[in-house]
């Protein structure tokens, strides 16, 4: 009987990049946060579903690999339009936590702003992405947002 397969890598799911950063954070002493920066051009619609699938793929491996107890996702140099799978990335490291709360905060950057505005609050909304209190526009605030949710959870006793 003849095997026939074929290598494959989670790099030829997406032409993004990536880099993985941690920190520990300043308010609980004993918790780690991850930064998981993705940068280039999200595919637009359906052409981006194999993009969504690798940050996933990649997000998933970070956490697991360096287990931090809060996440920010960096769209700052990501170019996304439409393209609703990427909500899926939105959700990293959700199941490996389990029960303990597992704060996440989104920055966004001049081209991908508006898109994940609508994809969220809907593609008719007028509310501002402001209105979202997870998602940022820069990195420091996206940092004291998790900050900020690490002391709650850890002041509740959830951590």
């Amino acid at each position: 009987m003849d095997i026939v397969t074929k290598q494959l890598k989670l790099e030829e799911l997406s032409d993004l990049k990536y880099e993985v950063r941690i920190g520990d954070s300043q308010a609980v002493h004993y918790c780690s946060i991850m930064i998981l920066k993705f940068m280039g051009e999200y595919g637009f619609g359906s052409s981006g579903n194999s993009d969504a699938i690798y940050m996933c793929a990649i997000g998933e491996a970070a956490v697991e690999a360096w287990g931090p107890d809060g996440l920010i996702l960096d769209f700052s140099e990501l170019v996304y339009e439409w393209g609703d799978l990427i909500e899926r990335v939105f959700d990293i490291g959700k199941a490996k936590s389990g029960r303990i709360p597992f704060p996440e905060a989104l920055v966004v950057g001049k081209q991908s702003e508006e898109a994940i505005r609508t994809l969220i609050l809907g593609e008719y909304s007028d509310e501002p992405i402001d209105d979202i209190d997870w998602v940022h526009r820069d990195l420091n605030s996206a940092w004291a947002f998790i900050e900020e949710k690490l002391m709650e959870y850890d002041r509740d006793k959830k951590l």
